[in-house]
């Protein structure tokens, strides 16, 4: 029989990578939660902690965050049928894995409808929607956006839509680099942002329609959706960009399309199939959102 303090302890040492931030959390001190995670790997017979930096789970700490988590999730149902239960907090957990444009803009009220109608507290971990499935493998979420369609071991994949991509730039940018138009050598002129140095999307933009590789172009790096637009704005760069950032930008005139290429990603969520009322209630929320706002996949 597991005893759950010291699981608990273990799992947000994974969760936040730290004991020092797990302390904080748990409102215990560093060291009594350096003991408890100790006790736990000595009655387990392994570790469960990779101790460097930054902390990581070994595969048997991943495969118990992930029952944590589950078993977390369902207490948090139990407690609503029998209310008698005792609870040790006024609310409820999930932790899911998002990327940073969905949460910019198709995913932005989520978490509020998360919190106001099932009264859970909403952990994101935002990362490249190509990597998100990994938070999955290793048992920090419950559940993920990706771009795979295929679900993982474990899991239920749903689609969610298309996230549709533009070029967009400053008319006063457009003005200085692509007065000729937009091609392979304007664009190895002049500089574009990236979110990080595994941005995918920009890659495959301009690999597709422009032939270039990483590394024969430019780039700013600002690992931010809206950073994406602010500095486009600002005449610094040109970004490819969810249409739906863009369009007020557009609209008022600071930025414009100086070329027609769009770029579709198709978008799937995936969750762990844990037989769970309250985590059916929290994918229904998550796609209900993305389905107001994205365009459906059509093959």
């Amino acid at each position: 029989m597991l005893d759950y303090k010291l699981l608990q302890a273990s799992a947000e040492v994974i969760r936040h990578g730290s004991f020092e931030k797990a302390a904080r959390e748990l409102g215990l001190t560093q060291s009594a939660v350096s003991q408890r995670v100790k006790l736990l790997e000595e009655r387990l017979g392994q570790p469960v902690i990779i101790r460097a930096k930054p902390i990581a789970a070994t595969a048997a700490g991943q495969r118990l965050l992930a029952h944590y988590q589950s078993v977390r999730l369902l207490e948090r149902e139990l407690q609503e049928e029998l209310p008698d239960i005792q609870s040790d907090g006024g609310f409820g957990q999930v932790s899911l894995a998002i990327n940073a444009d969905s949460l910019a803009t198709w995913f932005v009220d989520v978490p509020k409808h998360l919190f106001e109608e099932l009264g859970l507290l909403v952990h994101l971990r935002v990362d490249d929607e190509s990597l998100n499935h990994e938070a999955l493998q290793d048992g920090t979420v419950l559940g993920a956006v990706s771009m795979r369609p295929n679900p993982i071991q474990g899991c239920r994949v749903r689609p969610l839509g298309l996230m549709r991509y533009v070029m967009v730039v400053s008319p006063e940018f457009n003005e200085r680099y692509f007065a000729n138009g937009v091609t392979a050598e304007s664009l190895r002129a002049c500089p574009a942002v990236n979110f990080s140095e595994h941005d995918e999307l920009q890659n495959q933009f301009l690999k597709q329609y422009f032939g270039l590789n990483p590394g024969e172009f430019p780039a700013h790096m600002v690992p931010s959706s809206q950073g994406f637009v602010t500095v486009a704005e600002q005449g610094i760069a040109y970004a490819v960009v969810e249409q739906h950032q863009a369009e007020e930008g557009l609209r008022a005139g600071r930025l414009i399309r100086p070329c027609d290429y769009e770029i579709d990603r198709p978008l799937y969520w995936h969750h762990k199939t844990i037989q769970s009322r309250l985590l059916d209630q929290v994918n229904e929320i998550v796609i209900s959102q993305a389905r107001r706002f994205l365009p459906k996949i059509t093959s």
